[in-house]
């Protein structure tokens, strides 16, 4: 039990931060809209908005459990909603074939990365900024700056369904494949062997470079889903969409448990990881707090998680070497 508080304590720390927000603000004066909380408008409206973060989230944490960090998923969504837009709307492709090829160019995005980072040599950080810059560009040079809408209903249907089912499956359904695949394959095995000793895994047969190419890979698609789930919702194609997602997934990461150094966390931890944010967010935005704000919120719980964490694996390191 200690040992599982020890691992899952940011995890712990902040749901509880959560719980007690949704209980105790309502009863302050100056947060009276926070008792909306638990109103089901509201708890619809957070699975809602967790949906496709929670998605790019999975496979940032696949990145992540190698070693290894994506900072690209934005505006790779970004343009996978620009592709599937300009073929269905300047094509005239059918929608279903064109949010394939949005999902198909941002794999290739993943794959770029991948080989760059494992043949190129290149630091994951520098690799997908580079990304990050190229994919905003290339979305906002094909669609000249413009949003593609007026889709069919059959292009909304990622986004809605009764409520808030369809994203809500889809996001359930992307967490359970990937928990599974991490838990009970081999691919998985080697992600996390891969981030937890990359010589130690060369050395005991693993070829890590496929592994990373394929975390890279996974990580670009998903960042391509996911931004065609925001789409769908929307019903329009933005090239400034998914701006600061990487930030949201990262830290979604780290909140759910975890290690920027490689080879501890998940998908479960990303999705709870995730849904604590989406509460902390909407718990700000229900007293009224600017989104500027918000981001900087997001941006020290993340420098502060990252500072937790990584004392905790020295105390860690400490007491197993004594």
């Amino acid at each position: 039990m200690p040992r599982f508080i020890s691992k899952n304590l940011l995890i712990i720390v902040m749901g509880a931060v959560c719980v007690v927000s949704a209980f105790i603000l309502p009863y302050f004066p100056a947060t009276q809209d926070t008792a909306k909380f638990f109103m089901p408008d509201n708890l619809q409206n957070v699975a809602r908005r967790i949906s496709a973060i929670t998605v790019v989230s999975v496979g940032e944490v696949l990145v992540i459990l190698t070693g290894g960090i994506d900072l690209s998923v934005g505006s790779i969504a970004a343009l996978a909603q620009v592709v599937s837009g300009h073929a269905i709307k300047t094509w005239g492709w059918p929608v279903f074939p064109g949010m394939v090829l949005g999902v198909l160019t941002a794999l290739a995005c993943g794959v770029v990365n991948g080989l760059l980072v494992t043949k190129g040599r290149i630091p994951p950080f520098i690799v997908t900024l580079g990304m990050m810059l190229a994919a905003r560009g290339a979305a906002l040079g094909i669609s000249k700056g413009f949003r593609y809408s007026g889709f069919p209903d059959s292009f909304k249907w990622l986004g809605g369904g009764p409520q808030w089912s369809i994203p809500f499956l889809v996001m359930m359904g992307t967490v359970a494949v990937f928990a599974l695949i991490l838990t009970y394959t081999r691919f998985g095995r080697e992600v996390y062997a891969t981030g937890g000793n990359l010589s130690g895994a060369r050395l005991s047969g693993i070829n890590v470079d496929r592994v990373r190419l394929g975390a890279y890979a996974l990580c670009g698609t998903l960042a391509g889903f996911g931004g065609l789930m925001l789409a769908s919702r929307s019903g329009v194609c933005d090239p400034t969409s998914a701006e600061g997602w990487e930030l949201d997934a990262i830290a979604a990461c780290v909140v759910g448990g975890a290690s920027l150094i490689g080879g501890e966390g998940g998908a479960i931890g990303a999705l709870l990881g995730a849904l604590i944010i989406g509460v902390l967010v909407n718990i700000c935005q229900l007293n009224g707090m600017k989104n500027e704000w918000q981001r900087g919120f997001i941006g020290v719980l993340i420098i502060v998680l990252v500072f937790v964490d990584n004392v905790r694996k020295r105390r860690a390191g400490k007491l197993k070497d004594g």
